[in-house]
């Protein structure tokens, strides 16, 4: 399995928009500059967004982009799979089969049924209000390693 860049600027450009929640907008070229996201392609993915319903546009001369729900009600399986193509979790792109149902064929199916429903798990659980949180303590607890006391 692999993901698309899509996903990987997607989320990229959602967390910029998640870290701001509440402090209004971003332009397309702020958020490109940002991540070094072509402004194009940013506008691809943004209006894919837009059109799924994780983020509004707003208009005017301090327009761009918001998030339109709170970073902890986007889970990261709604967000990959709003921008990735069916069968982003099988292997290859496309469902194993279990051919004549040998136990090496059965045996295969199950394993890759396990990690697909393992890695749903996990980005259902996962919000962007919560990666964040957890990459601000994982800030902190790398600066405040690095303090001294004289």
């Amino acid at each position: 399995m692999k993901f698309s860049t899509r996903t990987f600027y997607g989320l990229k450009a959602i967390l910029v928009l998640a870290s701001r929640f509440g402090e209004g907008s971003l332009s397309v070229s702020q958020i490109a500059r940002k991540e070094g996201i072509s402004v194009a392609y940013l506008e691809q993915i943004l209006n894919a967004l837009k059109k799924k319903g994780f983020v509004k546009s707003v208009r005017g001369p301090q327009g761009g982009y918001i998030l339109s729900k709170k970073p902890s009600e986007i889970t990261l399986k709604a967000l990959f799979y709003a921008l990735e193509k069916p069968g982003f979790l099988e292997p290859n792109g496309r469902a194993p089969e279990a051919a004549g149902q040998d136990d090496v064929a059965a045996a295969n199916l199950i394993f890759w049924e396990k990690l697909r429903g393992s890695i749903e798990e996990t980005l259902e659980a996962l919000n962007l209000k919560g990666i964040l949180d957890e990459a601000r303590r994982r800030k902190t607890k790398v600066s405040s390693r690095h303090t001294f006391n004289i």
